[in-house]
């Protein structure tokens, strides 16, 4: 046997070696679920189809409203909106039609800073607060100074600055602890305070 044969002989053992200690066991078990084990048979039920409306060219739906299989009707969105507390009360905000005039800001195209600067109005059941958002950098932060003065809406009394963190406006205190969060809904917004209580605010 020459010395390249012995060669290729060590290099195909050792091939062999790496190859059969690869499948060799690592130790781990792997349970397997019990063979006898039946699953329960899925309830049947019955299905209905209805023709879908037509798509205008602009992706818009065409002909009637389509009816909910539901049977519900969908909400008035000028209706008041109930909030859940986190103390189980609930709070009733008032319809778009109670709270004071909109100034007619813009609100359309998404938030900016520049469309949420001036004087807001907050109501939280009958109680109503002034709020001001302005432009001014608030030192060793990322957000904008704001005020609420004679404001009796507990935690929103001492906001001291605000920010915008995707469709939310933020409102925070002088620690940096987060006091209210809204959402857009419409020409308002619509959220909490930290301790729960619904608000909205129009501006």
């Amino acid at each position: 046997m020459s010395l390249s044969d012995r060669a290729r002989l060590v290099a195909l053992s050792l091939a062999a070696a790496a190859l059969l200690s690869a499948c060799a066991s690592t130790g781990i078990a792997v349970n397997n679920a019990d063979q006898t084990e039946q699953l329960a048979p899925v309830q049947t039920g019955s299905v209905s189809t209805t023709a879908l409306p037509p798509i205008g060219p602009n992706g818009e739906v065409q002909g009637p409203a389509p009816i909910d299989p539901t049977g519900m009707t969908p909400a008035d969105p000028n209706a008041p909106l109930q909030t859940a507390n986190a103390d189980g009360s609930i709070d009733t905000l008032p319809a778009v039609g109670a709270l004071p005039n909109s100034s007619g800001r813009d609100l359309t195209g998404g938030l900016t800073i520049e469309k949420l600067l001036g004087r807001w109005t907050v109501v939280s059941g009958a109680d109503q607060c002034q709020l001001n958002l302005t432009q001014t950098q608030k030192a060793g932060t990322g957000r904008y100074r704001a005020s609420a003065p004679a404001c009796t809406l507990k935690g929103l009394s001492v906001v001291a600055s605000w920010t915008i963190a995707g469709t939310q406006v933020q409102l925070f205190d002088e620690n940096g602890d987060i006091v209210a969060a809204l959402i857009l809904s419409g020409n308002r917004f619509i959220g909490t305070l930290s301790g729960g209580q619904g608000i909205s605010m129009v501006g």
